[in-house]
């Protein structure tokens, strides 16, 4: 043979090379690897308050207006909702404790303001509205009854944060759960504070964080008995040395509440360990925990089934926690990814990213 041994390697390898690029290929097509979205900005958007992603769009509510994107190119489909108080208006508050809330119920978008609910089909026309008297909460329709967020009664006739269970004609029917977090002429704060403003029902079930000191979640029929209880063990994250300092700091800054220096420092309490839970949402059968355990500008999410067994794990680009306050809830979990809309600092706007679990 005229070629050398050298060269008879060359040949030999030539065929395996282009098998195993071959290989690759076909591996890299049955099993995509899942990059992480170049995270995509929102240019209308300034003062966002709640996120939600269903439907293939993209739900964003800020002050008393509603955006909806094309989840597919994040292109903005339409705007509507103002303050006011006659038809197809929102009861807009700015200096409510929980100015306005959106949801999702039966393939409509449903809009809280206070004292009212306004019913709209999924792209923002205008369906209905019912005006509630005497029931200012967060109201979650279900089976023919209504679960409400907000104040509740409890020890000594003191106000705290709780859930209770309405009939249809929004008569109360029954006091779910009262959380620690008192809302009205506070005498004692106790932070850091767990979220309780998410949408608890699901299937016929109600879903509450129930422990501050625990990671539990107690699962209510819709009477508001409880059906069972998720428990689990979770390390506990110490609370940080200086964090008091950091609440007075953003008291002092906070036009809202700097007159109230005195007062606050005087109430204010702070726990020696994170709370488990720092929110949740429930969908796809499964229970989505957000947690204080952190990486930099990441937080941990858990992946649950409705038992409470975990599924998975991962990290979320979150904006950072507001103290006194439940707001802004900017993310939301859609076919297995979770969707945040995160401010940029530097370039002063805010951009949507996506994990895949």
């Amino acid at each position: 043979m005229w070629y050398t041994d050298a060269m008879q390697g060359d040949y030999l390898k030539k065929p395996l090379i282009a098998l195993v690029v071959f290989l690759l290929l076909m591996v890299n097509c049955l099993f995509p690897v899942n990059k992480p979205m170049v995270p995509v900005p929102l240019e209308d958007i300034t003062q966002p308050s709640m996120f939600l992603v269903n439907y293939n769009k993209i739900y964003i509510l800020e002050h008393a207006k509603i955006y909806i994107y094309s989840l597919k190119d994040f292109k903005l489909i339409k705007t509507f909702g103002r303050a006011g108080e006659g038809p197809r208006e929102f009861k807009y508050r700015k200096d409510a404790a929980f100015p306005m809330a959106i949801s999702f119920h039966e393939n409509q978008l449903l809009v809280n303001s206070p004292n009212k609910l306004t019913y709209f089909d999924l792209e923002g026309n205008y369906i209905r509205e019912l005006n509630v008297k005497k029931v200012d909460r967060i109201l979650y329709p279900f089976d023919n009854k209504y679960i409400g967020l907000g104040s509740t009664s409890g020890i000594n006739h003191r106000i705290f944060m709780g859930f209770t269970v309405f009939e249809k004609d929004f008569s109360a029917k029954k006091i779910v759960f009262v959380s620690d977090f008192e809302v009205s002429n506070p005498r004692s704060i106790t932070l850091p504070v767990t979220n309780y403003f998410y949408k608890p029902v699901y299937k016929g079930k109600i879903y509450i964080n129930t422990s501050s000191d625990e990671f539990r979640i107690n699962v209510y029929d819709k009477n508001g008995n409880q059906d069972y209880v998720i428990n689990k063990k979770y390390a506990k994250i110490k609370v940080p040395a200086n964090y008091e300092d950091e609440v007075m700091d953003f008291i002092v800054k906070s036009p809202k509440f700097q007159k109230a220096y005195d007062y606050f420092k005087k109430i204010l309490n702070i726990r020696e360990y994170f709370p488990p839970i720092r929110d949740l949402q429930i969908l796809d059968d499964s229970i989505y925990v957000i947690t204080f355990k952190r990486d930099g500008s990441l937080w941990e999410c858990l992946r649950l089934d409705l038992k409470g067994n975990e599924i998975g794990r991962t990290f979320v680009k979150l904006n950072r926690v507001k103290h006194f306050s439940f707001y802004p809830l900017l993310y939301s979990v859609y076919k297995e990814k979770i969707y945040s809309l995160v401010e940029d600092e530097v370039d002063e706007t805010w951009k949507i990213h996506v994990v895949t679990f």
